[in-house]
């Protein structure tokens, strides 16, 4: 199952608890990804719109993985 999976699950069905694994391993890949963006950021600051995309990009990764954090911790304490 990947990460929009769990996110369409949990948005549509917010009452269910989806498993802590799966959680763990969906935060651990948007981590992952958030990681290999910021390394990008070299890349694409080039120029301003570039640098404006990638930070927008950037800052969605980030509320990624805290979304993912919040849901997990809300779980575990379930």
């Amino acid at each position: 199952m990947d990460q929009f999976q769990i996110v369409k699950f949990t948005t549509m069905n917010p009452s269910a608890k989806p498993q802590n694994a799966t959680l763990q391993s969906a935060l651990r890949a948007a981590r992952e990804n958030e990681k290999r963006w910021r390394e990008m950021q070299a890349e694409c600051s080039t120029d301003s719109e570039s640098m404006e995309q990638w930070a927008a990009t950037a800052k969605l990764r980030r509320l990624e993985v805290e979304r993912l954090e919040t849901i997990l911790a809300a779980s575990e304490r379930a």
